[in-house]
């Protein structure tokens, strides 16, 4: 299969343009422009905060006071969750799944009561899931987005760490 190459013409008339300082479509002396994604004149970008509300977050650690600890690996990836726009929570707790009203005042975030399937869980999706519960469950909770990072703490010090996934459909 050939690949089509521009005519000659075509080519002798972009350098032609862009040597005047102009584009195909005739502006002259544009403003730069992001030379990609992430750049701005070819320097990088500052990430963009994901927002809490509409993101699924993926739980990466675990907090214990001063103590990080990293998701257990028989429960990487299935404790997520979603705050949608009008307070719903929604998702998994490590095992089960969960949902609750979401309450978001500045930088306090509060969950009513938790309504979860009741499966039996073992193992590493048991912990978090006993830690996820009591954390969302424990009253007013601090919130903070770095990034594509956030990260949810109690008054006792316990908490957690997620990373935006995806925007929420």
């Amino acid at each position: 299969m050939r690949t089509p190459r521009p005519s000659l013409p075509a080519v002798a008339l972009a350098l032609v343009l862009s040597a005047a300082g102009a584009t195909a479509c005739g502006a002259q002396d544009a403003p730069p422009r992001p030379v990609h994604s992430g750049t701005v004149d070819g320097k990088p970008s500052p990430a963009a905060d994901a927002p809490l509300t509409a993101t699924s977050w993926v739980v990466t650690a675990l907090d214990r006071g001063a103590e990080r600890s990293p998701v257990p690996a028989d429960a990487d990836g299935r404790a997520r969750f979603t705050l949608a726009p009008d307070g719903a929570a929604s998702g998994g707790l490590g095992c089960n799944r969960f949902t609750a009203k979401a309450t978001v005042e500045g930088a306090s975030l509060t969950f009513g009561p938790i309504a979860s399937t009741r499966m039996a869980c073992a193992g590493g999706a048991d912990e978090v899931e006993r830690a996820l519960t009591a954390l969302f469950g424990g009253g007013p909770l601090g919130w903070q987005v770095h990034g594509r990072t956030l990260t949810i703490t109690g008054a006792d010090g316990s908490g957690l760490t997620a990373e935006a996934a995806s925007a929420a459909e």
